[in-house]
């Protein structure tokens, strides 16, 4: 980040469900899996993990790594050459208004931060098609062949640690909020980071997270979905995870 977007003001980007509509990461094992469809098995080994997460003896960190199953054997180089073609595709899924959005605050000279849970091997360079300033993403351990359930270093990059890694970076105070600054997102995990921010703008908040109290006054932004019901987002899910969807046509 330059000194000169470092004097202006701050705007803090999530990416799945704000920037655009889909979790990536289930969009991201379908890539892979249609380039090797045997790997469908393998996803076999995070569904028998399941049960492991709902009775509250794994978390959500050890699930995203049990998730991550499907690259199991893939040389580094050939998930980090996945995850830049990846970026290519996901770029032109932005929902309009967020773009237009983005290239508002890069004009006013706003440092401009991806801040996302998903893994960076495919955020960094999607953020570097978008004009970010810096992407903060899930870093993924990277060295040789993929093992079953990947290391993560830093840990989840969500909830309350988008808050921590910002605030290591000098991007956030340490207590308190940043004046010049606003945070985008859709979800109610990211409410550490909204409220770190002056301003919140909410992308197709749900209803809880629209009536939260911590959340009066924010904005919200209302792109149209390539979802017409839950439902529908729900079984479309489960066919990006089965690898059944064409991610070129999607």
């Amino acid at each position: 980040m330059t000194d000169e977007r470092k004097e202006g003001g701050l705007a803090l980007f999530d990416m799945d469900g704000t920037l655009l509509p889909w979790d990536t990461q289930y969009v991201f094992s379908c890539f892979v899996v249609r380039r090797h469809p045997w790997r469908r098995l393998l996803l076999l080994f995070y569904l028998a993990c399941l049960p492991l997460f709902f009775l509250g003896i794994w978390d959500e960190t050890r699930m995203k790594r049990a998730f991550l199953c499907y690259l199991w054997r893939l040389p580094a180089e050939t998930v980090l050459q996945y995850g830049r073609e990846f970026a290519g595709l996901a770029e032109a899924w932005i929902y309009p208004e967020l773009r237009e959005r983005l290239q508002k605050h890069r004009e006013e000279g706003d440092a401009c931060v991806m801040v996302s849970a998903s893994p960076s091997f495919y955020t960094e360079p999607l953020g570097r098609l978008l004009g970010f300033d810096a992407v903060l993403g899930t870093d993924v351990a990277l060295d040789g062949r993929m093992p079953l359930m990947p290391e993560l270093p830093l840990g989840n990059n969500k909830g309350k640690a988008k808050v921590e890694r910002l605030r290591s970076m000098g991007l956030l105070p340490e207590q308190g909020v940043r004046k010049d600054s606003i945070a985008y997102s859709d979800s109610a995990a990211d409410i550490p980071m909204l409220l770190a921010c002056r301003r919140q703008v909410l992308v197709n908040p749900s209803r809880n997270l629209k009536k939260d109290v911590r959340m009066a006054g924010a904005e919200c932004l209302y792109p149209p979905t390539p979802w017409r019901s839950p439902l529908e987002k729900k079984w479309k899910i489960v066919l990006f995870v089965m690898g059944m969807i064409s991610i070129k046509d999607k």
